[in-house]
């Protein structure tokens, strides 16, 4: 079920210390007891959320082809862009429009990395932001805590990898369809869809015995955003070797054959997107705005260059 390469089991603890104003960041809190309990709780832990996994997974197969219709029926049609910015990280600064970052364990928020490649197929994506902040706030940052917003400490403090050395690009585009979560309402007939689906009562009484919060189901508009919007989403896959919603989510849209999720940034709230160049219509591009050092190979990507790049890989 696993690969046994990172599992430390996640407890919410149930008292949180009162908040003071302080340039000091509690990471993370616990005991030597609390170390213990979590080791001995590791292997209900896992199978508590392969099991949670699994119950959604065949939920959703029921109605594989409606969930299909009603994306194809959310989708806009086209989004174009211009002067986007693309952060990555420094040693895929030749291949700027390369996807292989978003294929490294856990993979993006919309799409599914090298988890479990034998359970939850990879699948890439290409993210890029509105403007140059979020772009780097998004590739290298966590969710900054609301009461550390009149401290000294820059948004980049919280980077959870360093920040030193990264490349941003300028970039325009256009792409056939895209869901755009902004847009509640085209997600409803999606909503109504899954609102119903049930949570057996063995799976609650396994939440309420190994501490965890009651078993979760979307039922509204709201809801979805909300958890497609998760600033933790990689707990799941670092943690339980399964993939979290909204990379669930983007596995739908990708297997729809729609080219992108536009989506608001947890950080700064400007617009961000992740594009599945995959699903490329023969009019759908992204190119590259400026002049380009030597060593960069493709500079704009189109249905063309990505055959091309996937024979090479």
């Amino acid at each position: 079920m696993s690969r046994g390469k990172r599992h430390f089991p996640y407890f919410r603890p149930k008292q949180r210390p009162a908040q003071v104003r302080s340039t000091f960041v509690l990471l993370d809190h616990f005991s030597v007891s609390d170390i213990h309990k979590w080791l001995a709780l590791k292997d209900q832990f896992l199978k508590y959320y392969w099991d949670y996994h699994n119950n959604l997974a065949y939920e959703r197969s029921k109605i594989a082809n409606k969930i299909k219709e009603s994306l194809l029926g959310a989708a806009q049609k086209p989004f174009t862009f211009a002067k986007w910015q693309r952060a990555v990280k420094y040693k895929y600064a030749n291949e700027p429009l390369s996807v292989a970052g978003s294929l490294v364990d856990p993979g993006g928020r919309f799409n599914i990395g090298d988890i479990n490649p034998s359970q939850f197929p990879p699948f890439p994506a290409l993210y890029v932001a509105s403007n140059k902040d979020t772009a780097i706030q998004e590739l290298l940052s966590q969710k900054i805590d609301p009461s550390q917003k009149d401290s000294k400490l820059d948004p980049l403090d919280f980077a959870l990898t360093s920040h030193d050395s990264i490349a941003i690009v300028s970039l325009s585009g256009s792409i056939g369809s895209v869901i755009n979560l902004k847009d509640q309402n085209s997600l409803q007939s999606f909503v109504d869809l899954i609102k119903d689906f049930t949570i057996p009562d063995s799976l609650r009484r396994t939440a309420v015995a190994i501490g965890e919060r009651e078993p979760e189901l979307i039922r509204t508009v709201p809801k979805l955003i909300e958890v497609l919007s998760d600033p933790r989403w990689r707990l799941w896959p670092m943690q339980f070797d399964v993939p979290v919603a909204s990379q669930i989510f983007g596995q739908m849209v990708s297997e729809a054959g729609i080219e992108g999720i536009l989506y608001t940034s947890k950080f700064r709230g400007n617009d961000c997107l992740a594009i599945f160049p995959q699903n490329f219509e023969e009019s759908s591009f992204i190119q590259l705005d400026d002049e380009t050092p030597q060593g960069i190979q493709i500079c704009r990507l189109d249905p063309k260059t990505w055959r091309e790049i996937n024979k090479l890989s």
